[in-house]
């Protein structure tokens, strides 16, 4: 299985490669976890997906994505997209707003790349 991570956590090319690139920091990295639900769901032939907004909202425990431990909660706007082999998950791709669920955290990315390259 082949997992293409959002930017600023990368892709994973097998099942424990992915267990330690992404599914241990998230699951040790937050806390506080409240799933909200799917917007859609869908399926065709070899493909399926979910999208929520927001789908997951949590709290940061200090490591995920090199965010400090914090009491500020943040909504992850997250699809899912998944494509099967014969009974098998062959690849998974995953995008996440990582600007949006910075921002909840106090960390305007966009605001800091104006401020530090300003527009002449």
């Amino acid at each position: 299985m082949v997992w293409y991570g959002p930017a600023g956590i990368g892709a994973s090319m097998s099942i424990p490669r992915y267990q330690q690139q992404h599914q241990y920091p998230f699951r040790e990295g937050l806390t506080d976890k409240v799933y909200n639900g799917h917007v859609a769901r869908f399926a065709e032939g070899n493909y399926a997906g979910f999208f929520g907004w927001p789908n997951l909202t949590n709290r940061p425990a200090g490591g995920f994505l090199g965010l400090p431990a914090t009491q500020t909660k943040g909504d992850m706007r997250i699809v899912d997209i998944y494509r099967r082999q014969g009974d098998k998950l062959a690849e998974n791709w995953v995008f996440m707003d990582i600007p949006w669920y910075l921002k909840m955290q106090g960390l305007d990315i966009f605001a800091r790349m104006r401020a530090l390259h300003p527009v002449r």
